[in-house]
């Protein structure tokens, strides 16, 4: 099972290989990059539709591909094994279906601008939302730390064993989040209303011994991982962009203990790679 790129050649796009290249080392799996290409197609005229143009098509795909082998040529100096393949698009259901044979499938972002954000984004979230294999989304990050939001359930335990992992195969701290709030009581009150000390100790208190529960066995299994451990009161989604702004890579599981909050992929982990300035990982 190899770690799968997908690549288009733009600055982005080199940031997602270089990423997926120190993946595909660390686990010491192949590395395969992808470039997908859209059928060219010339417009038939008098309302009578479009066509494909088999002959552009064929140029586009001899590009893609050319792209493609030329960034597996500039890998061939390392140990890794690469391959490179041109697919045909669209790059989302491209990227989604050749990525049911891979262990990981990692691909760029534009970051937090709006605009960018709709248009590339609009892939990378289609690809997170649907891959069946963890996802990376690569953003230029910040100090070498892995960030992973828990809540009990049996995604957020995926999500926490590839932390974990992650973390322990980069050498690098592991910051354990867990993001905890009261629901409000009626319509003329807030949350701030309550008074400090009694719902909110207990809340919390045992917010904290299911923290430690989840992580036991974790610490055990990876002593030379570095774990800090946060119990924070408030909107999950918001405490971890938050909790990830001076990280690298910030993962979560596709649906935690919201249910269908979001249709797709719940509404933490949607708000996590639409807000947060570093890579995130998406664990299916």
């Amino acid at each position: 099972m190899p770690v799968m790129v997908g690549y288009d050649g733009s600055e982005v796009s080199e940031r997602a290989l270089q990423f997926g290249a120190e993946e595909a080392s660390m686990r010491g799996l192949p590395l395969e990059i992808i470039a997908v290409w859209e059928q060219p197609t010339v417009d038939l005229g008098m309302g009578a539709g479009a066509a494909v143009d088999p002959a552009m098509s064929e140029v586009v795909a001899d590009q893609a591909s050319g792209l493609a082998n030329h960034a597996a040529e500039n890998l061939q100096g390392s140990a890794l094994e690469v391959s490179a393949i041109a697919l045909p698009g669209p790059a989302a259901a491209a990227l989604v279906d050749r990525g049911k044979d891979a262990d990981l499938l990692v691909v760029g972002s534009h970051g937090r601008g709006a605009v960018a954000d709709f248009l590339l984004g609009g892939v990378s979230r289609q690809v997170a939302t649907h891959a069946r294999c963890p996802t990376i989304i690569v953003r230029a990050g910040g100090e070498p730390r892995v960030v992973v939001g828990i809540d009990g359930s049996a995604q957020a335990g995926r999500a926490l064993d590839f932390a974990f992992d992650e973390a322990s195969r980069r050498g690098w701290p592991l910051r354990v989040v867990h993001a905890w709030d009261v629901a409000v009581i009626g319509f003329d009150v807030d949350s701030t209303t309550y008074p400090e000390g009694g719902i909110l100790d207990d809340v919390e208190g045992a917010e904290t011994r299911l923290g430690a529960q989840v992580l036991s066995g974790h610490v055990a299994t990876y002593p030379d991982v570095e774990v800090e451990v946060r119990i924070v009161r408030g909107a999950a989604g918001r405490v971890l962009v938050d909790a990830g702004e001076d990280a690298s890579l910030l993962v979560v599981g596709s649906r935690g203990r919201g249910g269908f909050t979001s249709l797709l992929l719940g509404s933490v982990s949607h708000k996590v790679i639409h807000h947060a300035s570093c890579s995130v990982a998406v664990v299916h």
